[in-house]
């Protein structure tokens, strides 16, 4: 009799104690990203209970990133996106409030970043001004770092759609796309942000009376740059395919690294003779590369048969190399690839690439892409990539070089 009155209060305490739990709302969530006294970085979220656990959805204009691994425990909440190495770390202040860190494992020194979300809010900026928007050009040169001396400074393609005061686009650089922008024209204000798991980017600019832009550009808590732009409808960029090549006194392209099981693989192997092969030097921390794998798997599964076959090589910013396994291990299976990943180089976030491939004469960006026809040429080598936040310039990539891998394909 007395195990059972026990049960019964046992039972009847953590009944009281469910009942104090504190869940956070269903619904559309704005987070602040607090960067630096006055300057936060703001992106939204749609959050959903489900029968299996919570689903967190991150929007940036027509991004969405679904994650599952939102998990609430106590008042504590713990957020992941897919495939990186970051988190948030939150307590439930209440039902419509989480404040806490979000931490990026992938860099040095405890990179982390505080943060507030509230339920509710709809506005990503809230608007400051009472004076009408100010028309935005659809295509800019952009300048940043434009102060310092020759060789800081680069220059970028600013492309843009303006609906009223509702403001997308994004800048293409020689090392990739900055993802998808979504902000607001406040007046003469222009504010742009992108949070992706990864990337943490806030734009801010005024346009001034000549009609040019000037602001900053803030990527996290790690870089902040100044910036103008210029209307240029025009305005392109180097080729990509000019900017990495064979060192003089190089004439193939050779690799040996161990893949995620530690079987060192080697482009002399029978699995890539006689195939045309694409190379994609990537990392798990970066976005512009996961854009990209989900292309390389498209064509895989489609130009696998014909004789297609592709193998990342994988540089990574943590110095653990069991840490860079689970991270690729974790990209692999969210894309469900079935091509080889190999660990290229750890490091932390000074890898270098070219003390492992010391035929290239530089790598300036992830993804470098390289393609190789049957007879072990190198026929193009592709640096950056422009994702499908670029709108026309994806779409012409995708069907350039996806002829380009049927022509070689087409070879014998």
């Amino acid at each position: 009799m007395s195990r059972i009155i026990s049960l019964f209060f046992l039972s009847l305490m953590l009944s009281c104690q469910s009942s104090d739990v504190i869940l956070p709302k269903e619904g559309l969530w704005r987070t602040e990203l607090s960067l630096y006294p006055g300057v936060s970085l703001p992106f939204t979220f749609m959050l959903q209970q489900t029968e299996t656990g919570w689903v967190a959805t991150v929007i940036n204009g027509e991004e969405k990133i679904q994650s599952e691994e939102f998990r609430v425990s106590g008042d504590s909440v713990f957020f992941r996106q897919p495939v990186f190495d970051t988190e948030f770390r939150g307590k439930i202040v209440d039902a419509g409030k989480i404040e806490g860190n979000w931490y990026d494992y992938s860099r040095d020194n405890n990179y982390h970043i505080p943060f507030q979300a509230v339920a509710g809010e709809t506005a990503r900026f809230p608007f400051q001004s009472e004076k009408s928007p100010a028309e935005i050009a659809p295509v800019w040169r952009a300048d940043f770092q434009p102060e310092t001396p020759p060789g800081n400074a680069y220059s970028t393609v600013g492309k843009f759609e303006q609906n009223g005061n509702q403001l997308t686009g994004t800048f293409l650089t020689e090392t990739g796309d900055y993802r998808f922008l979504e902000g607001v024209v406040d007046g003469d204000s222009v504010k742009l942000s992108a949070f992706d798991g990864s990337h943490a980017f806030l734009f801010l600019a005024e346009k001034q009376e000549a009609g040019t832009l000037s602001g900053k550009f803030y990527s996290g808590i790690h870089s902040v740059e100044s910036w103008t732009a210029v209307v240029e409808p025009e305005a392109k960029l180097r080729d990509a395919d000019s900017l990495t090549f064979l060192k003089p006194g190089y004439d193939t392209f050779t690799f040996s690294f161990p893949n995620l099981e530690g079987k060192t693989v080697s482009l002399e192997d029978d699995q890539y003779k006689g195939k045309v092969v694409i190379v994609q030097l990537l990392g798990s921390w970066c976005p512009n590369c996961l854009d990209e794998t989900k292309l390389m798997k498209q064509w895989y599964e489609k130009y696998q048969d014909e004789g297609l076959e592709i193998v990342g090589l994988a540089f990574e910013r943590t110095k653990d190399h069991e840490l860079a396994v689970a991270s690729l291990g974790r990209l692999r299976d969210y894309f469900g690839i079935t091509y080889e990943i190999l660990l290229a180089q750890t490091g932390g976030e000074k890898i270098d690439p070219v003390e492992k491939l010391p035929m290239l004469n530089h790598i300036m960006a992830f993804p470098t892409t390289i393609f190789i026809d049957r007879k072990g040429n190198i026929r193009r080598i592709h640096t950056g990539f422009s994702g499908p936040g670029t709108g026309k310039p994806y779409e012409e990539f995708v069907t350039e070089y996806g002829t380009f891998v049927e022509e070689m394909l087409g070879e014998r």
